[in-house]
């Protein structure tokens, strides 16, 4: 349904009073945003193998290169929107941080891909490696039990959202190293991971929105399908 026409003043009456909605959650954003840098931590003791460039093994932390923070998105490997939404890395070095992106295929295929598509973030495999079960990118409940957007199986099946309890699921880790150690420090799923998403946000500011089909968001073309369409 197309928006309501009407003066300039009334837009304005209405503007305004939206205005203040958008604050409100604009504090509320920066509330929770100091909530998640005090959280706890939890070390990480167990070590995981990534595999790179030139037949390189890589630990987690290798991974962090020289800076003190690493953030780590667990790709669901196959074409979808989210692979699209990665930032100049340079202003997140910029800040002592790193990302990497990490999928469970091996890295041949990975690389392939990456070439393919021209992307030049960091993407690392862990291919025999346990890390996306550990930190629930990959469910499987005869390796490990079942937990997705910190909700079991049983909870999620009880909210209809069956497709969330097997096989590789988005998500991103954030991991902190201190004194030669590293830690756990955050992980988001699921719908939280839209923040992520530029072009989503743009669209919520339009009358049409995010246009998303039946089931859910629409997946975005991948950029040499924007170029075989020109």
């Amino acid at each position: 349904m197309a928006p309501e026409v009407v003066t300039r003043e009334k837009w304005l009456a209405v503007r305004k009073s939206l205005l203040e909605k958008e604050k409100e959650i604009t504090r509320a954003q920066d509330a929770l945003a100091a909530q998640v840098r005090e959280l706890p931590m939890v070390q990480v003791d167990k070590q995981y193998q990534f595999h790179g460039p030139n037949g390189s093994t890589l630990s987690l932390d290798d991974l962090f290169g020289d800076k003190d923070q690493l953030i780590v998105y667990h790709f669901m490997f196959g074409p979808d929107a989210e692979r699209e939404h990665i930032p100049d890395l340079r202003h997140l070095r910029s800040r002592n941080t790193a990302m990497v992106v990490v999928s469970r295929a091996p890295f041949e295929k990975v690389d392939a891909w990456k070439k393919k598509i021209g992307w030049t973030f960091p993407w690392f495999s862990s291919e025999g490696s346990d890390f996306n079960y550990d930190f629930h990118a990959t469910l499987d409940d005869s390796v490990a039990p079942v937990e997705y957007n910190f909700a079991t199986a049983a909870e999620l099946e009880a909210k209809g959202q069956k497709w969330n309890t097997s096989g590789e699921q988005p998500g991103l880790s954030v991991f902190l190293r201190k004194d030669g150690k590293v830690y756990h420090t955050y992980s988001s799923y699921s719908r939280g991971l839209d923040r992520l998403l530029v072009t989503h946000q743009l669209l919520d500011m339009t009358p049409l929105g995010r246009q998303d089909g039946p089931s859910g968001p629409a997946e975005f073309k991948l950029k040499y399908e924007y170029e075989e369409d020109a």
